[in-house]
């Protein structure tokens, strides 16, 4: 499906945007305005070969390499190699987001299994339990209700990173997410945004 130029254009200025945010030392020499627009189309070739790769400027920007001796937007964000590079990086991201959530499941069911009410555990202040895990941990027990108490602070956490739902696969039913596909509001593209890369959550 082709991208409206209205599309294009919105992914363009935030690419752009934050190219000068990683890259402030870069003046625009030898450089014209068509590069956002084919930084773009790179950003949506990588979406469209793998939707599972959203259409992020700030990440895909982030995840190109640098080019610390002679910044230039043309070399690091349109080579074909560019789509490749966002889509190792997104996968890198949800690997490491998969391993932090399965560890916190694991260290709380282990708590559980050792004797300790489930209550206690997902009801404690323990930092190292973020609402994501206490969300899953107390779906897998049949806990619903106790499920609900975690429902917003783990829709906060996937808003700070949407990339948690490919994370969730394989601990839980992808219906258990707390936050249904059909609910996400579409992608703003009048009010581009500059945010730092995707990092993983810690509560």
């Amino acid at each position: 499906m082709l991208a409206s130029q209205a599309v294009i254009d919105a992914l363009a200025e935030r690419i752009e945007a934050a190219f000068h945010l990683r890259r402030p030392g870069w003046r625009g020499a030898c450089s014209t305005a068509r590069v956002w627009e084919a930084a773009s189309a790179r950003l949506l070739e990588a979406h469209e070969g793998d939707p599972s790769a959203p259409l992020d400027p700030e990440l895909f920007v982030a995840a190109q390499p640098l080019d610390r001796a002679n910044p230039d937007p043309w070399r690091e964000l349109t080579p074909p190699s560019a789509p490749d590079h966002y889509r190792r990086r997104v996968g890198t991201i949800v690997r490491q987001l998969r391993a932090e959530l399965t560890a916190e499941v694991r260290r709380a069911e282990g708590l559980i299994g050792a004797g300790r009410t489930i209550v206690k555990v997902l009801c404690s202040k323990n930092q190292r339990l973020s609402p994501l895990s206490r969300y899953i941990v107390a779906q897998r027990a049949g806990r619903l209700a106790l499920a609900r108490r975690f429902r917003h602070d783990a829709v906060v956490q996937h808003q700070s990173c949407p990339l948690y739902r490919q994370a969730w696969e394989g601990l839980l039913p992808a219906a258990s997410y707390p936050v249904a596909l059909d609910a996400e509001p579409p992608a703003s593209w009048s009010a581009p945004k500059v945010h730092a890369p995707i990092q993983p959550h810690r509560n």
